[in-house]
């Protein structure tokens, strides 16, 4: 029996867990099982024409919202050219609704809900007539005289040790250039209405000396990212104070991605994630809404106060980089409590916010009880809301266009300096600014069509015209920006490039002093004056663009070095220097 292990990521640089989990824990019983990952921006047909060429008996997927559609329409077609074929699905996005998934999709034989490491094991070995009763198969759901039959227990693994481990030799040859999940738990401690972790109760964890283990064999690999899937990392202080100090002791440039309660940190956390090398820890923490009535709505129990205290310390420390999430549309969020909410977390000053859009999950209670609040939402993946009681689809559209400037302007890092002082200077907020700049482009058109990241600096000065914004300085801001953020010295237009007499001479003289070189660029040493110079860049300003943005009497000169980048900010390394 030949069996094919499928995943439709929704990225390529993605990999996925889930069926190398089942690979792991069939491999030592069945000789001929493999698994094959695709992305859903490949042409259908040429995955549905991998699998049919691999002539198996059984193919599973694994199902999510970002490639239900995608698995429907492989399967269905795979059916139809090979009929004897065995069609498994497992997954979030089949778990929930498995009776109705097969009473609507024909071609679909199997459904295994929950964990399915073992039931698929158990099915495989039905197939081969191996003394198993499908019917004590847990989570198992297929048809029996034409009728589902559907078992009411999803299957759930106790003891996880008892799950071989994924991170072998083949499976990491596979997809160390992408990122990597990692597990040290599953479940989760608490049961937020909109999440679909909280139907399975409780955390269950994995052993210290395996995770050790594993971890150790990535960071052997030199994998690039390592991100945690444990949907609440730090809810266990022991454990992961453990795992901190093994990521810190023995990473050198793996990074680890943890989704993190910012209320469940405390001193001794920040001390020992202080010592970490700069870039190998990043934190995804989930604020969703600071408007009390909806974080009580969705049974998120979390302390607010803490969550910011804690996330901004973090930030502070200035070696690791902290991922803020807001959710729009959640019950009793309006748009001015979406503000609210967004204007607070913003003024925290992450690297990254997130500004999410609820999903009505399936299996989720926000789903189950959507008439409460009177939600409409879209009726395919990924269940968007349109709107509710609190929102109106206007409103929902609204956000949707400054959640892309927020991720333009913001999230890039290209604009450190200027949009913050526009915001400070002349905005009494920052969702006002972004309000704004939507209306902006609305009526210029920009969101009709593509923008370059150099357009982005443009726009912003046509936009502070408009509100008749001193422009010298953000146009010092932005162009200092701009060089701190990409490899170009091609200022973009708009920007005004200031022309310092006799100013390549005194490079090159200032680059033939070995003291300035030891001080500024030591790791050129010893280095030609023309291999330097490729690598860095001097620009005159008319003002302190690093710390007061006051005029100077004299140009300032600042020294950009692309050959240094940080790690947490994404900017390139700057000083000012005296030609």
């Amino acid at each position: 029996m030949k069996v094919l292990l499928t995943a439709i990521n929704a990225k390529y640089i993605h990999s996925a867990l889930a069926p190398w989990y089942l690979w792991a824990s069939c491999k030592d019983y069945f000789d001929d099982i493999e698994v094959k990952e695709f992305s859903i921006n490949e042409n259908l047909e040429d995955i549905l024409g991998n699998i049919y060429f691999k002539k198996c008996d059984v193919v599973a997927f694994s199902c999510y919202i970002w490639n239900i559609e995608h698995v429907l329409k492989t399967s269905a077609n795979l059916k139809k050219i090979a009929p004897d074929i065995k069609i498994v699905l497992g997954g979030p996005e089949v778990s929930h609704n498995a009776e109705g998934i097969l009473n609507n999709n024909k071609y679909i034989d199997y459904i295994i809900s929950g964990e399915g490491e073992f039931s698929f094991r158990q099915l495989l070995q039905f197939f081969e007539h191996k003394n198993i009763n499908i019917d004590d198969i847990k989570g198992i759901a297929y048809r029996k005289n034409k009728k589902v039959v559907s078992g009411e227990e999803p299957a759930l693994i106790e003891n996880l040790d008892d799950i071989p481990t994924v991170y072998t030799k083949e499976m990491i040859e596979s997809v160390k250039d992408k990122i990597i999940y990692y597990e040290s738990s599953r479940g989760c401690p608490f049961s937020c209405s909109y999440c679909i972790s909280s139907t399975f109760k409780g955390v269950r964890y994995f052993s210290m000396d395996r995770v050790k283990k594993e971890l150790k064999t990535l960071l052997d690999e030199e994998v690039k990212l390592v991100k945690f899937v444990d949907r609440t990392f730090n809810c266990n202080k022991k454990r992961v104070m453990e795992i901190f100090k093994f990521v810190i002791e023995n990473s050198v440039n793996t990074c680890f991605h943890f989704e993190a309660a910012g209320d469940l940190f405390d001193s001794d956390m920040l001390e020992l994630l202080s010592k970490a090398p700069e870039g190998i820890i990043q934190f995804e923490i989930g604020v969703q809404s600071t408007n009390e009535p909806t974080l009580q709505e969705i049974d998120r129990r979390t302390n607010t106060e803490k969550v910011f205290y804690y996330a901004k310390k973090l930030i502070d420390l200035g070696n690791i980089h902290v991922h803020l999430d807001l959710i729009a549309g959640l019950p009793y969020e309006n748009y001015s409590s979406f503000k609210n909410s967004f204007d607070e977390v913003y003024n925290l000053k992450p690297h990254k916010l997130q500004l999410g859009f609820l999903k009505m999950l399936k299996g989720s209670e926000i789903r189950k009880n959507s008439e409460s609040h009177h939600y409409l939402y879209r009726e395919y993946p990924p269940y968007e809301v349109l709107q509710n009681k609190y929102l109106s689809f206007e409103e929902i559209f609204k956000l949707k266009k400054i959640e892309k400037l927020v991720d333009r302007y913001y999230n890039s890092g290209r604009f450190c300096k200027s949009v913050d002082y526009i915001i400070k200077n002349y905005f009494s907020s920052p969702f006002e600014f972004y309000e704004d700049l939507a209306s902006f482009y609305e009526k210029e058109g920009y969101f009709n069509r593509s923008i370059s990241s150099r357009e982005l600096y443009t726009i912003l000065l046509k936009f502070i015209d408009v509100l008749s914004i001193d422009k010298e300085i953000i146009s010092e801001l932005m162009k200092f920006d701009f060089l701190t953020s990409h490899k170009n010295t091609n200022i973009p237009e708009g920007i005004e490039k200031i022309h310092m007499p006799k100013l390549r001479g005194k490079v090159s003289e200032f680059l033939k002093n070995k003291e300035n070189v030891n001080k500024y660029l030591p790791e050129y040493l010893g280095a030609s004056v023309k291999k330097i110079i490729k690598n860095i860049h001097f620009e005159p300003f008319r003002l302190d663009v690093t710390n007061k943005f006051e005029r100077k009497e004299n140009l300032e000169i600042i020294l950009f070095n692309y050959n240094k980048k940080s790690k947490v900010l994404g900017l390139f390394e700057f000083k000012k220097i005296d030609l």
